[in-house]
């Protein structure tokens, strides 16, 4: 194993540099990972930008980051165990185990979590562990083997993947729904194939940019859409309250609305992004039992799903 290893290093907002450190040590018992990919998520962007999404979605607060963090927590890689190599996906945090979250199975939301790559749960050290890195250390126990029929490209998909399942859970999608997905990033993409494969009724994607939509298309999301905020709003009035679960990426105030358009009675919609601000909402859109919850993050049973 190497004594210092290059790492993708968040110093501060804005500031993003590639370095030599040693590998930061994580809670044992504990492991060596090489890292074979790692998957750039839309947080790692948030992070460089001065926000900290994990906080914001899982403590509702936009704490400050630490400086000094390495990046990435969607990670695949291998293992060198009693001579033999394993190709293992990584579930990127560990939660404290005590607190009325993790005891009633919602790690998720465990505000003592640590997690590579976003710098929580750590107290202070020099460098924060993450999985941009050559090498990187993980708690025994979170590391998933894979086939050799699945990529380590596409393993770094599973962290997305359980956050899609974890969504889907919270909307209540089952076989027969309806369901609308506003917004096509990566989480979106996958919470639609999720969707389908519960045995959606139907599944209506929408996106703002045009390569996302099509390659819903491609997947055989045919009434897949591309259309601004107030477009979705005029779309989802047209196709008014059809729709037994709303899953919405986005957050804005324009999807919000057009997630309340499309919302049927007695359906749920699913809110992945909160931002910080004010959302305006008529009180009448919550009539017939219409209701809203979020979703942060994945309980561990997600990523075994996944």
């Amino acid at each position: 194993m190497s004594e210092r290893v290059k790492s993708v290093i968040l110093v501060g907002p804005g500031n993003l540099v590639v370095k030599e450190i040693s590998v930061p040590d994580v809670t044992p018992p504990a492991h060596r990972v090489r890292m074979m990919a790692c998957g750039i998520c839309g947080s790692d962007v948030r992070y460089l930008a001065g926000e900290n999404p994990w906080s914001l979605h899982t403590v509702g607060k936009n704490l400050a980051s630490p400086p000094n963090m390495v990046l990435g927590h969607e990670i695949a890689g291998i293992v060198e165990a009693n001579g033999v190599s394993k190709r293992v996906a990584i579930l990127a945090y560990r939660a404290c185990g005590r607190c009325r979250a993790c005891l009633s199975g919602r790690e998720n939301i465990c505000a003592s979590v640590e997690h590579l790559g976003h710098g929580a749960g750590w107290g202070t050290r020099e460098y924060y562990p993450g999985g941009m890195a050559e090498e990187f250390e993980v708690w025994d126990g979170f590391s998933y083997e894979i086939p050799d029929t699945i990529s380590f490209e596409e393993a770094t998909f599973l962290d997305g993947l359980a956050v899609a399942i974890h969504a889907c859970d919270r909307a209540g999608v089952v076989q027969g729904s309806r369901v609308a997905v506003l917004g096509l990033g990566p989480i979106g993409m996958l919470a639609a194939q999720v969707a389908r494969d519960r045995g959606a009724e139907h599944v209506m994607a929408c996106d703002t940019t045009a390569l996302p939509v099509e390659l819903a298309r491609e997947l055989g999301f045919e009434s897949a859409a591309q259309s601004d905020g107030h477009a979705m709003f005029r779309r989802a009035e047209r196709e008014s309250k059809q729709f037994d679960a709303v899953i919405d990426t986005v957050g804005a105030q324009e999807t919000v609305e057009a997630a309340f358009a499309l919302l049927a009675p007695g359906g749920v919609i699913s809110l992945l992004a909160v931002h910080e601000g004010h959302i305006e909402l008529d009180a009448m859109r919550l009539s017939a039992e219409r209701y809203v919850t979020t979703s942060a993050n994945s309980p561990y049973r997600d990523f075994q799903r996944a």
